[in-house]
């Protein structure tokens, strides 16, 4: 196994959880229509860009209704952003980003979101200025579990995608780094930790866990 000399962070899920708090949120706008939202069926489209599950399209199948899709989302987007934005960066992010830029590793993010979704939080949160490269959905032709997000974010970065890190918390993510030749750790959130990560190299419940100086000593003696 070469050397790891980049760390790239999925966004959503990894870096702040946003992905909780978004199926709580369409969980109770089924319950509203007296209907019930599959969570197995919520989480495969977890980790690969939106539209890809339309969502309201399953609530009207479900719910027999026509459903006023504006009013629907007028309703709960503002609820929504509300508990994101009260959510805190994920255990051991910082440490990690910081200790990996500590150690000349470069540092990315590769996700399927949007540039404006991505780059918005993590302004707002004072991380923007500590990623040399941020790669998401508006760069590449085909999201997560697409290899290409990843195979974009190690040029970008200027490694070989066998010397790059990736924290992912899907399965999508994992498939996508794996077929980039990216190495992967998984950490899944309450949305993900039931998923089967077959072919991650590790799988941890938070980064802080294991410090980065432990887990780059693990790749490395993997060599």
């Amino acid at each position: 196994m070469p050397e790891i000399s980049a760390l790239i962070f999925d966004f959503d899920g990894v870096i702040l959880d946003t992905e909780t708090p978004d199926f709580n949120i369409w969980r109770d706008v089924f319950e509203g229509y007296g209907t019930v939202l599959d969570p197995d069926i919520w989480k495969q489209s977890i980790g690969t860009e939106a539209g890809t599950f339309n969502i309201y399209q399953h609530l009207e199948e479900m719910s027999g209704r026509a459903i006023d899709r504006q009013a629907v989302r007028a309703d709960m987007r503002p609820r929504y952003l509300a508990q994101i934005e009260s959510n805190p960066i994920l255990p051991g992010i910082l440490d990690y980003i910081n200790g990996a830029r500590a150690l000349g590793l470069k540092v990315g993010v590769a996700s399927s979101s949007d540039s404006e979704w991505v780059r918005g939080h993590l302004n707002s949160r004072g991380m923007l200025g500590l990623f040399e490269s941020i790669t998401t959905r508006d760069d590449v032709k085909k999201a997560k579990p697409d290899p290409e997000i990843y195979l974009k974010a190690a040029d970008r970065l200027g490694v070989y995608p066998a010397n790059a890190l990736a924290i992912e918390d899907s399965l999508n993510g994992l498939n996508s780094a794996r077929s980039a030749g990216v190495n992967c750790v998984v950490v899944p959130n309450p949305m993900t930790a039931d998923m089967a990560f077959e072919g991650a190299d590790l799988r941890l419940n938070a980064l802080s866990d294991m410090p980065l100086q432990s887990l780059l000593k693990r790749f490395s003696q993997a060599l």
